[in-house]
């Protein structure tokens, strides 16, 4: 039940709607998340290298699978981050930009940005399935460090739910030994895919980042850690 609401409320799959606080009780497995996500954007290349090879259509389908999946939820995250980061700002001036819905031109740059360089390590990627899944499983999982080692919010947002649970003892073991788990799976078929992990480096820095500029990390801080995640991810494993 909890798995089904992290992937209503992380995705746009299909499952129905989600309840926030037992997709909070089953954070721990929001690695689960990310190996849906990879899965499902790796069988688009592999069905269409299994018609003809044909990287750049492969790269664009698989592009548009994950805009699909993951419904852009958390290049939203990035984009409002992205804009914090372009102004210089810290304290209560930079969480008004945060908090501003108004896209500036680091917002609109940084989702181009990421958008390419996603596609671009598609077109190489599209044949390798392995590290594709790892890099979308360590995205996720970016998100649950950040919620770790972020200070939480001030107030009652729907991130903190999140970072409370990445705070209890349980919560976090289970996820090392879900998020350990999965990694090994996946390096058994492809050592090469624990390169993904570098995701995790893209979570720590975040949250160290907003914990100076802004003094907590937020639902957009986590949003931006998958993001720059799974880049950083793809992109090294594209150029392994």
């Amino acid at each position: 039940m909890g798995l089904r609401d992290l992937l209503a409320l992380f995705t746009r799959l299909p499952v129905g709607s989600g309840d926030l606080e037992a997709a909070a009780s089953s954070f721990y497995m929001v690695p689960i998340v990310g190996l849906a996500e990879g899965v499902i954007v790796s069988l688009v290349g592999f069905a269409v290298s299994a018609v003809k090879p044909a990287p750049m259509l492969a790269a664009a389908l698989m592009l548009i699978a994950h805009v699909a999946v993951t419904g852009g939820l958390h290049l939203d995250g990035l984009a409002d981050y992205s804009d914090v980061l372009g102004s210089g700002l810290r304290g209560e001036e930079a969480v008004r930009v945060l908090k501003d819905p108004r896209k500036g031109s680091f917002a609109i740059m940084a989702v181009v940005v990421a958008l390419v360089a996603r596609l671009s390590a598609f077109y190489y990627l599209y044949r390798c399935p392995a590290i594709i899944v790892a890099a979308y499983a360590s995205s996720l999982e970016a998100s649950f460090v950040a919620a770790r080692a972020g200070v939480q919010e001030p107030y009652e947002g729907m991130a903190s739910r999140f970072e409370r649970a990445a705070r209890d003892g349980r919560q976090l073991l289970l996820n090392a030994l879900t998020y350990i788990a999965i990694m090994t799976a996946i390096a058994v078929l492809r050592p090469l895919s624990l390169i993904g992990a570098a995701a995790l480096l893209a979570g720590f820095l975040l949250a160290a980042d907003a914990n100076s500029r802004l003094g907590f990390v937020n639902g957009d801080v986590m949003g931006a850690s998958i993001e720059v995640g799974g880049v950083v991810a793809l992109v090294l494993g594209a150029l392994a």
